[in-house]
């Protein structure tokens, strides 16, 4: 019965009833067109009939959203997103639009739900999620994917079945998805007991279908990378290899073309693992060779070769038949020459039967024939050199000989003399031939008798040596002396006879050591025995070879041969010859610091002082030259004359000064506590100290001017005494050590030694570095003022500008250089030049300070020139430079006839002198270092260019206190 509305239903009421009405119709509409075919017209509708979508209830939006979904329509679903709808939504299964999209396994419309971050883990009405719904088919990898990245999913969720995603991926056979799976859990999860139950349940998934193993292995590849074809192939699991292949894991896609095929793979799987093969590891074998491709040619060059080192006639066969159905005859040369190859080491008669039965004429045609021949005498198979020398073609006798002899093969050796009887003899029996001397020298006694039963010569030269030359075993070296051979044999004037060939011998061991030959301790009593036995059947202990050298000289430069050094006396060697160059034995014992040596040595020593060398060294000489203690103490305790000299005139001491490195001093410390005489002048009246600071070592010049050096020797090279020196070792040297040169110099400058010969250069250089009381102790210890031409100036020192005049003084090299303090100073004390008062080189000097803007300089000698000079002033510049500077100046100065005050003025020996201590010495200049690549050695000056450097030749010499 219809009911019956009041009766005052108002205007209104009829008009909600007809919009609800036209919404419905609009509705209906709506969704018949979503669920139609018509995919143009839907999207229509909903991209343009926005003001009617609005109208549609928010129910029926999200149905046509999970029509959408189902249809696949991505731009519609797109369309539908942009109105208030549910993105979570369910139909009649419970399914949302995300799990319907992850069904049929369309990506593009759920990455696009996914931007509305939709619920993850929602559950139909059979339990599964989306994740779970997306692995619906082998190949679903990017759909789970783009599902794992979501912070939110779960990736353990079962279904009302039990069914995991594991199981699934199992279920479908997909193991890159279930890699996918598992990777992403194991490392987020990997603790965690609900991934070990969730694999558990998979793993029975996989005991159900059969294929556990394969489950197994996956997962170790996966989570130990234990490469699944490897395990399967290991464990002769036959099922499991082809299962991987059947069902694509096994394939080249990921390969590159350097990979070695599968088959070369299992091959060396088998080859390193296992000692014998059984029924499933030659199937897996047939498998691979049937799943061959035309492009798997990588690296199965030695494809029979691993065949032989397996060890198994049946794979060796299948091997064999499958590379000549693969590959090019030039190809299979090379392949059976190496399966040849591998069993020269590991002979085996039916392998050999199986390689010469799948290829005709092998012998023939493999690769390299006559260096498999020598390989196989190499290794001495000589089994394989009667297969060559049956295949009736050409055979190199000597050749093959020789190599059996170098590898020690009497079997091979004999099988070759014996097939070639008379070409063997008439070869070995030649003047020439080198048979023996090969046998000998590889120390095979066998082949030596067998040789000479076959008519070698004993005495046969080759190379200018004969057999005994090249022995170092005794009982070889009997057997050819019993022979006839010579023991006292040369070739020639200047070869070394068998008893030095056997010490030449000893000594290329000592830098070719070869493992496989003789240790050194066999080689010393070798040396020993042999000795003794070429000594008793003639040998001249004296010989000497083509240097000069004697058996006891070779000895003694060898370690360990102290036994041998202490026979070879005994037995009358002469310890005092020498070889062409002076050296005696003693001189090789200490040259090469082998203490025992030198001890054997000096027991039979009549001379211990006797000279060793050519140039007169004597044993402590080298000592001490070596700074060895041990053989310095040992020396001295045998009474060596501590102050024996070269033919330079040199003490042990000097020599160890001038060889001392780094803070080995002990063996000077030692010599001069033993009593060597310290001041002691060479032919160069060079003295310990002088030569400790000639070689910048500034410790040693310090410790020996405390032991009592005296300080004022000078050299005959240039007349230096060693604060000169240092002096001038300190003005060039690098920033590194100049402070340790500073103090040095300084130490010796307040003992009151003369500074009057420094190079003079040296005063300029110091100025550049600003080295206030260096200069003034220079000053005091007899420095005086002189210039130098712009020429040595600007090539040893450094200057700033060619237009300052042909000479320079220190005075205006400190202003030019912006050293005010020095320049006062100099000022101050009259250390000046008479160029130094020319109102002329005022103008030039003035004009480089303006120009450098170095204004306080400016000024300085602004005030200096505006006012003359007194008399007094002039007189000292003048008298000074007219008795010019060196190593007389204070003599000529103290010979004048002239006030000792004025003297003192001379030589800059009043008290204003040594106005500033300040601490300018010790701070490195940057100056210094940034000039430092101008400093070269001053001595190699052309004499052109040194005219100024001594003199007052300059155009400037001319002055007057009027000019301005």
């Amino acid at each position: 019965m219809h009911r019956k509305y009041p009766y005052k239903m108002t205007a209104v009421s009829k008009h909600h009833h007809s919009v609800d009405t036209e919404s419905n119709i609009l509705t209906e509409k709506f969704l018949k067109v979503i669920a139609s075919e018509n995919n143009k017209e839907a999207l229509d509708l909903v991209s343009e009939s926005e003001k009617h979508i609005k109208t549609i209830r928010k129910s029926s939006l999200n149905k046509a959203l999970l029509f959408s979904c189902r249809k696949g329509n991505k731009f519609l679903v797109q369309s539908l997103l942009a109105y208030d709808i549910d993105i979570n939504c369910k139909d009649a299964g419970g399914n949302t639009p995300l799990m319907i999209s992850a069904k049929n396994g369309f990506y593009d419309i759920a990455r696009l739900l996914l931007l509305k971050s939709p619920k993850m883990n929602c559950r139909n009405s059979h339990g599964d999620t989306a994740l779970l719904l997306s692995i619906t088919k082998s190949g679903s990898k990017d759909m789970v994917s783009l599902f794992l990245e979501q912070k939110s999913i779960d990736f353990f969720s079962k279904n009302d079945d039990g069914v995991t995603c594991f199981t699934k991926a199992i279920e479908m056979l997909d193991f890159e998805l279930f890699r996918t799976l598992l990777i992403k859990s194991y490392y987020e999860y990997r603790e965690s007991s609900i991934l070990r139950k969730c694999l558990s349940i998979a793993r029975r998934t996989a005991e159900r279908l059969d294929i556990s193993n394969i489950f197994d292995y996956m997962k170790q590849e996966i989570l130990e990378h234990k490469f699944a074809f490897n395990t399967a192939v290991l464990k002769s699991d036959f099922k499991s290899v082809k299962f991987l292949f059947d069902y694509g894991w096994m394939t080249n896609k990921n390969r590159s073309k350097y990979d070695e095929s599968f088959l070369m793979e299992a091959l060396k799987l088998y080859k390193n693992n296992k000692s014998d093969l059984n029924q499933n590891d030659i199937d897996i074998v047939k498998l691979l060779i049937s799943r061959a491709k035309e492009s798997d040619h990588r690296a199965e060059s030695n494809i029979l070769h691993i065949g032989v080192d397996i060890g198994n006639s049946e794979l060796l066969s299948l091997l064999c038949q499958y590379v000549n159905t693969k590959y090019s005859e030039e190809t299979l040369n090379y392949i059976y020459t190496n399966g040849l190859e591998a069993l020269f080491n590991k002979y085996n008669h039916a392998f050999v039967h199986i390689l010469l039965g799948s290829r005709h004429n092998l012998l023939t045609l493999c690769e390299g024939r006559n260096n498999l021949i020598g390989k196989a005498l190499e290794v001495g198979a000589l089994e394989f050199v009667e297969l060559f020398v049956s295949d009736e073609r050409e055979f190199d006798v000597t050749e093959n000989l020789l190599t059996a002899i170098k590898n020690c093969r009497l079997a091979c050796f004999n099988f070759i003399a014996e097939k070639f009887q008379a070409e063997t003899i008439v070869t070995i029996s030649k003047v020439e031939s080198v048979f023996l001397h090969k046998a000998v020298k590889v120390g095979n006694k066998e082949i030596v008798e067998r040789l000479i039963s076959l008519g070698a010569d004993v005495n046969a030269v080759h190379k200018a040596k004969s057999p005994l030359m090249y022995c170092l075993d005794a009982g070889i070296a009997k057997i050819l002396l019993s022979k006839g051979a010579k023991v006292t044999l040369k070739t020639d004037v200047s070869e070394p006879s068998a008893l030095l060939n056997l010490y030449l011998t000893a000594h290329k061991y000592k830098y070719y050591y070869d493992e496989k030959k003789k240790s050194s301790d066999e080689i010393i009593e070798a040396t020993l025995e042999l000795t003794k036995l070429y000594l008793n059947h003639g040998a001249n202990i004296d010989d000497k070879d083509s240097e000069g050298k004697t058996a006891l000289m070779l000895a003694s430069s060898l370690e360990g041969y102290t036994k041998v050094i202490t026979y070879l006396l005994e037995s009358g060697a002469d310890s005092t010859m020498s070889d062409k160059e002076g050296h005696s034995a003693i001189y090789f014992a200490v040259a090469n610091e082998i203490v025992t040596n030198v001890e054997a040595l000096l027991k039979f020593q009549k001379d211990i002082n006797a000279q060793c060398t050519s140039s007169g060294l004597t044993a402590l000489h080298l000592a001490a030259e070596r700074n060895n203690l041990d053989i310095l103490r040992y020396l001295v305790s045998y009474q060596a004359n501590l102050e024996a000299v070269d033919s330079n005139g040199n003490t042990a001491l000097l020599i160890a000064i001038r060889n001392m490195s780094l803070d080995k001093k002990d063996a000077i410390l030692y010599l001069l506590d033993a009593g060597c005489n310290i001041n002691h002048q060479n032919n160069d009246h060079q003295t310990a100290i002088i030569i400790a600071a000639e070689n910048s070592k500034t410790e040693m010049v310090t410790l020996l001017s405390e032991r009592g050096a005296d300080l004022n020797v000078r050299n005959s090279l240039n007349r230096k005494n060693v604060a000169e020196i240092m002096a001038d070792k300190t003005a060039f040297s690098s920033s590194y050590d100049k402070r340790e040169f500073i103090i040095c110099t300084e130490n010796l400058l307040k003992k009151g030694v003369s500074a009057a010969n420094v190079t003079q250069n040296c005063i300029f250089r110091l100025i550049l570095d600003n080295r206030f009381n260096l200069i003034q102790r220079l000053i005091l210890a007899g420095v005086s003022p002189y210039e130098i031409s712009q020429i040595v100036l600007n090539t040893y020192v450094y200057f700033y500008s060619s237009t300052v005049g042909l000479t320079v003084s220190p005075f205006r090299y400190a202003l030019m250089n912006d050293k005010l303090q020095l320049a006062q100073y100099f000022s101050s004390i009259c250390f000046l030049t008479p160029s130094d008062c020319s109102y002329q080189q005022y103008i030039i000097c003035r004009e480089h300070l303006t120009k450098k803007n170095f204004s306080k300089c400016v000024e300085f000698v602004d005030d200096l020139y505006s006012q003359p000079m007194s008399l007094e002033k002039l007189a000292l510049i003048t008298v000074s430079s007219l008795i010019g500077p060196g190593l007389t100046r204070e003599d000529k100065v103290k010979g004048l006839p002239l006030p000792t005050k004025f003297k003192d003025q001379l030589l800059f020996k009043t008290e204003s002198t040594l106005i500033l201590d300040t601490e300018c010495d010790v701070i490195e200049s940057t100056e210094v270092m940034e000039y430092f690549p101008f400093l070269i050695n001053f001595n190699s000056v052309p004499d052109s260019e040194m005219s100024a450097y001594y003199g007052y030749e300059s155009a400037d010499f001319d002055y007057d206190v009027y000019d301005s």
